[in-house]
């Protein structure tokens, strides 16, 4: 399977293209997308990279009470990354962000679209999973909820934390209240507490789509 190669000659894609000069300010413009769109290719584009981060799973909620364990936590999404150059790209070209547990993607045909599946949503028990990369010059796991915990000596157990993404962290475990939410893009919801009545876990944080356009 053709590669990406970066190394002192420039960048040479996997459609055989290469990028030898950047220019005066390398990187020009990096696009933050955090709801579902369509890219337009600029005039004087060299090559794109593309950051894709599937939504976190939801913290486990334990509506039982008593000695069990807290909400686990909600897994991370996963992370796809890829370079393109500007010859192999169509004018338009949509990115989907996915929410809560969703999935995130970049491209249409022509070009290989990369996409991001999010994490799992957790049980009271067992954590969520990580979301996958796919199609990326590079594909990240996101990181699997903890498990939620019985406390010693008292009646309740607090949640487990939320899974990260590759940019950051998953929601707090938070010991007699709710479990907190994705602290970063793709991240996992953190367990609730099992206290009685049991908390709810926290929401799972959306996706992203990151495109940084070089001229």
């Amino acid at each position: 399977m053709a590669t990406t190669t970066i190394n002192s000659s420039g960048i040479t894609f996997p459609d055989s293209s290469s990028q030898t000069s950047s220019g005066s300010t390398g990187v020009n413009l990096i696009n933050v997308y955090t709801s579902s769109g369509t890219w337009s290719k600029p005039t004087g584009l060299k090559s794109i990279k593309v950051t894709v981060v599937g939504g976190g799973g939801n913290g486990g909620t334990n509506t039982s009470g008593g000695t069990i364990p807290g909400g686990a936590g909600g897994g991370g999404g996963g992370t796809a990354i890829r370079y393109y150059s500007a010859s192999s790209l169509s004018s338009t070209h949509p990115y989907v962000v996915g929410g809560a547990g969703g999935t995130s993607s970049f491209g249409s045909s022509p070009i290989t679209v990369i996409s991001a599946t999010g994490g799992s949503s957790a049980s009271y028990g067992i954590g969520g999973a990580g979301g996958v990369g796919s199609n990326g010059n590079i594909n990240i796991g996101g990181q699997g909820g903890s498990v939620g915990h019985v406390y010693s000596g008292s009646t309740y157990g607090p949640g487990g934390i939320g899974g990260s993404s590759s940019l950051g962290g998953g929601g707090l475990a938070n010991l007699n209240s709710a479990g907190g939410a994705g602290q970063a893009y793709g991240g996992g919801g953190g367990g609730g507490n099992s206290g009685n009545p049991g908390q709810s876990g926290g929401a799972g944080a959306a996706g992203v789509v990151i495109i940084e356009e070089f001229y």
